[in-house]
């Protein structure tokens, strides 16, 4: 017993406790602070705290470092009111004390405290001008776009002043991930980037292998290595089998076409690049049918009924599999399609996303 009560001092000590204490002396005497943040068994949780005196004060426990954000709101609860006259800045949260610094807004206050705080700043002031530009351009696509009158024109000059922007985007969260694998800031670029969408390996790995055993041990570090192990499982190289029902409603075994090549294909009726895919497969498999090659589809739709309506749409006469649950797609990590794998006669994977109307020359290095 006495063990035990010696070690309950220490184990109030670890908990991961924030402070932050923060100075708006302008701020109306009406408001209040909301803090949205991950409590330490990483569930999302919201603390209040008026605004008095042009001070307020939060405090709670978190765990690791995660991205959080601060509201200052009115304290009348009208939920129009309410949205239209609040402000609010996103930031990182771990334990350790923060100061907010500012006037009468949130917005354009100074947040600092924590070293993935620190890191934010640093990673907002290296790229915060081309984020600003990238986000106006966008803005103006968006309208030209879903313009009632298209102007095509447009839309392709507003995507080519994009794409250099782009470019030099991604160009500083890569040097800021390589340069910071200690940084939650570089976990969560890389989570939320363009690499973690149709995670390859040799594309991945750069950024992903320098992370280190304290950052992924956190709650979306953790995620991260289960996908990234599940995504591995249909890299090239492996050696890939599966049991599936087609859409006949037989049991369907991917090795049970071993000697060929396999395209296997994940894909939806609700996916718009699919079906602009599925043309050119169609073409693909015509040439090819004839020289050693089949295609299945692995279907993500919920319902048989849109599924097989699309496949009929389509003209696809390849084997269509049934993964209503998304079995198959969370076995491989799956997240977003169009995707899929080639696989060779002995059934080992040996490329990867051949996509596009370049599928059949991509297609024809393979099979002669």
């Amino acid at each position: 017993m006495l063990t035990i009560l010696c070690a309950v001092p220490f184990m109030v000590q670890a908990q991961d406790k924030f402070e932050i204490t923060g100075k708006l002396p302008a701020a109306d005497s009406d408001r209040i602070v909301v803090l949205s943040y991950k409590n330490s068994q990483g569930k999302a949780k919201s603390d209040t705290a008026a605004v008095k005196n042009g001070t307020f004060t939060l405090t709670g426990e978190t765990a690791f470092g995660n991205m959080s954000k601060l509201s200052l709101v009115p304290v009348k609860k009208d939920g129009v009111d309410r949205r239209r006259q609040s402000d609010e800045q996103a930031f990182y949260l771990e334990k350790g004390k923060y100061n907010v610094v500012g006037t009468d807004s949130i917005t354009t206050a100074k947040i600092t405290g924590g070293q993935a705080q620190t890191d934010y700043l640093l990673y907002m002031a290296q790229t915060g001008k081309l984020l600003a530009q990238y986000k106006e351009i966008t803005e103006r696509f968006m309208k030209v776009y879903y313009a009632q009158e298209k102007d095509t024109v447009e839309v392709k000059k507003i995507q080519a002043e994009a794409r250099p922007v782009h470019d030099q985007l991604e160009a500083a969260k890569d040097a800021f991930m390589l340069s910071h694998p200690d940084s939650y800031v570089s976990l969560d670029l890389l989570v939320g980037g363009e690499k973690a969408v149709l995670i390859d390996p040799k594309v991945f790995d750069p950024f992903y292998k320098p992370l280190t055993k304290r950052v992924l041990a956190s709650f979306i570090g953790q995620k991260l290595v289960a996908t990234y192990e599940k995504a591995v499982l249909l890299s090239i190289g492996k050696t890939v089998d599966f049991t599936q029902t087609d859409d006949k409603g037989n049991e369907f075994k991917l090795s049970s076409l071993k000697g060929k090549y396999v395209l296997v294909d994940f894909w939806a009726s609700w996916c718009a690049p699919c079906r602009a895919d599925n043309p050119h497969m169609l073409k693909a498999y015509k040439m090819l049918k004839d020289k050693n090659f089949e295609i299945v589809g692995v279907s993500l739709d919920d319902t048989d009924g849109v599924w097989l309506k699309a496949v009929d749409q389509d003209g696809l006469p390849w084997t269509q599999l049934r993964d209503l649950k998304n079995e198959l797609a969370t076995r491989f990590g799956i997240s977003a399609i169009p995707q899929n794998a080639l696989i060779d006669p002995n059934g080992v994977v040996i490329a990867k996303n051949l996509l596009g109307k370049d599928l059949l020359s991509q297609l024809s290095k393979f099979i002669r």
